[in-house]
């Protein structure tokens, strides 16, 4: 009875724990596409021109830009983004320091309408998770507020991406920028 119940405890475990596929961790640099799914891929660099001119920061802002490519196929997927940079699935890695994203830009003109292209600040309060529906092209500008006074250093970002559709999948890159 007791080795039943072990069993089925551990068959609930591993079913849990594989609900996305994992892949490994993916090493890329800033430009480089990275293909995610077939008929998906993500360019991740430093953003030229900042959505967040109104955004105060305390530091240096350090602005990120990743552009999605879905093809003709209707795309879904989520990330978990908080102002926290222990449960953030998006931070950025400055030196020693790892840094919680500060504020948003999703702009995907297949959203017609719907595409504001609205900064969205990240309070603490949040529990961080999005989701979002595309086709064709569009991008996720990410703020992050670096201290101020810290020499130069390799910059990282490290982020969680889950495909839900075409396929659930679940994506984790480690950017060097």
């Amino acid at each position: 009875m007791i080795r039943r119940a072990l069993i089925i405890a551990a068959v609930f475990a591993f079913i849990t724990q594989s609900a996305f596929a994992q892949n490994s961790i993916r090493q890329a640099k800033a430009g480089e596409v990275v293909r995610l799914t077939e008929g998906l891929t993500v360019r991740i660099t430093k953003a030229v021109k900042s959505p967040f001119a109104n955004v105060k920061v305390t530091g240096e802002p350090f602005v990120v830009v990743l552009e999605m490519d879905a093809g003709l196929k209707e795309t879904a997927l989520s990330y978990q983004i908080t102002a926290d940079a222990k449960t953030s699935e998006v931070s950025l890695t400055s030196g020693t320091q790892r840094v919680a994203p500060r504020a948003v830009v999703e702009d995907f003109p297949s959203w017609g309408e719907d595409n504001d292209k609205e900064v969205e600040l990240i309070s603490p309060q949040d529990k961080g998770a999005a989701s979002i529906s595309f086709r064709k092209t569009g991008s996720i500008s990410i703020l992050f507020d670096l201290p101020a006074g810290q020499p130069a250093a390799a910059r990282k970002l490290s982020l969680v991406l889950r495909t839900l559709k075409p396929s659930e999948e679940q994506h984790s890159i480690v950017v060097t920028l």
